[in-house]
């Protein structure tokens, strides 16, 4: 800070002292003044030393009367130091070299596009087209390991240094002025001054949630897959536990990209509902995903299923087998239900529900009144599949509750069961005993008939032989 110290002599004048030999008399700066002044330049001068300084030299008993003055003589400074240090900022960013005039795609980009900022660090100019600072801002806000958060510093990607807080402060007002963007990221990040610990503890579970959907949309196929499987047989285990004749049953050479493509959603939905940070948020997923899953199965039950296709050929009137080929079952409902969202379109701003989206969900799905009066399967959550309720004794309590009505449900099935196979089987051995009784007086019947013709034939015969003697 020697630039600043010289600053202050110049303006203060500390050499004309009053205990100097050649002291002016016709100075107009008060030696108290120039005294303090003297006293702050002779120690170290920093950023944090300077308004220090000033604080405590506004709180001295002898400087009463005259802090107005003192506050000129201290803005004085202040503005000639910040010009001085504009103007050599000027000099070094146009003496600079553009090192870096293309995009992150490698396209050519102007210093005088629109959407086009120019970043000034290690004595070199770097051309950034807004779009992605942004993309590199919130890919190292949302770093993650395992769903949680571990944001980085914003670096430049060209040199690995990171920007500092100038240089964010002008991306973000060069964003806010000049464009109609509006990161969100960026905004919550100047909201807390640009500190990493403050952003992090304030905005964790949103955090949460970029972390889930970048899993989702930059992971490997091969994890996809996996989550995809773990998903669908997760949701086997739970209907088979309610007792539901649902079932998803994917061929192992069946298309990783196409599975991909289909089961993204429903696997963003598995996602959230396994390591949302807000528990409502689980719960609603949890629920919205089952009922999107048995849509899905009541349409084309037969998805992923590997089908073998004869070929066949006629010639001469007769039909010759030639081969085969395998065809996998692709058909899929759509995820989005876009009729209703369009019915709705023109009202939903009128009323707010209070009911969660997904209790709407349920007139969308065909047979919904079956699957609700059969089981609790919709309303149960566990551990495999992500979801908890409400912690400490409720918590226990709607377990329990959930419990008992479960095995009330299975005892009230089993004792229909068995109800209707006591019924069953005596019908049929009514049905049995009376085909037996019917079959005996028939052959009863027909015996005596037997008997009676015969009879009938012997006096017959027993009367000719009287006439003929």
């Amino acid at each position: 800070m020697t630039t600043y110290s010289l600053i202050v002599k110049k303006i203060i004048r500390t050499d004309n002292n009053f205990f100097s030999i050649n002291y002016d008399n016709n100075d107009s700066i008060i030696s108290l003044f120039k005294i303090i002044f003297n006293s702050f330049i002779e120690n170290k001068i920093n950023v944090k030393s300077k308004f220090v300084f000033f604080s405590n030299t506004l709180k001295n008993v002898f400087l009463k009367g005259k802090e107005n003055e003192f506050i000129n003589y201290f803005c004085k400074i202040q503005k000639t130091y910040n010009c001085l240090n504009r103007f050599v900022f000027r000099y070094k960013y146009k003496k600079s070299n553009i090192v870096v005039n293309t995009d992150m795609c490698l396209n050519e980009i102007n210093i005088n596009g629109k959407n086009v900022i120019c970043i000034f660090q290690n004595k070199s100019r770097y051309l950034f087209n807004i779009n992605d600072i942004i993309h590199i801002i919130n890919t190292s806000l949302t770093n993650s390991n395992l769903f949680f958060s571990e944001p980085l510093c914003i670096k430049n990607p060209y040199n690995n240094v990171p920007f500092n807080k100038s240089t964010l402060y002008n991306i973000y007002f060069f964003i806010k002025y000049k464009t109609f963007l509006f990161p969100e990221l960026l905004y919550s990040f100047f909201n807390c001054n640009f500190n990493l610990t403050q952003f992090t503890k304030k905005n964790e579970y949103i955090l949460r949630d970029y972390s889930i959907k970048n899993f989702v949309n930059n992971s490997p196929s091969n994890d996809l897959v996996h989550e995809i499987k773990a998903m669908l047989n997760n949701f086997n285990l739970q209907c088979k536990r309610a007792r539901l004749n649902y079932n998803f049953e994917i061929d192992p050479k069946f298309p990783n990209k196409k599975l991909i493509k289909i089961m993204k959603p429903y696997l963003l939905l598995y996602c959230i509902s396994k390591y949302a940070f807000l528990s409502h948020i689980k719960i609603e997923a949890s629920r919205l995903l089952k009922k999107k899953l048995i849509r899905f199965n009541l349409f084309n039950s037969q998805f992923g299923r590997k089908k073998y296709k004869i070929i066949i050929r006629y010639k001469n009137f007769k039909k010759t087998i030639i081969g085969k080929t395998i065809e996998f079952d692709y058909n899929h409902i759509q995820f989005n239900d876009l009729d209703i969202e369009k019915n709705n379109f023109s009202t939903d701003h009128l009323l707010y529900n209070e009911t969660p989206y997904i209790y709407n969900e349920l007139s969308y799905i065909d047979n919904e009144s079956t699957i609700i009066t059969r089981s609790n399967f919709l309303f149960i959550f566990d551990e495999e599949y992500g979801e908890e309720g409400e912690e400490g004794e409720e918590s226990e309590e709607s377990e329990e509750s959930e419990d008992s009505e479960a095995t009330n449900e299975v005892n009230e099935a089993n004792e229909a069961t068995n109800e209707a196979t006591n019924e069953a089987t005596n019908e049929a051995t009514n049905e049995a005993t009376n085909e037996a009784t019917n079959e005996a007086t028939e052959n009863i019947t027909y015996i005596n008939n037997e008997t009676e013709t015969e009879t009938d034939e012997s006096s017959y015969e027993d009367d000719e032989n009287d006439s003929i003697s």
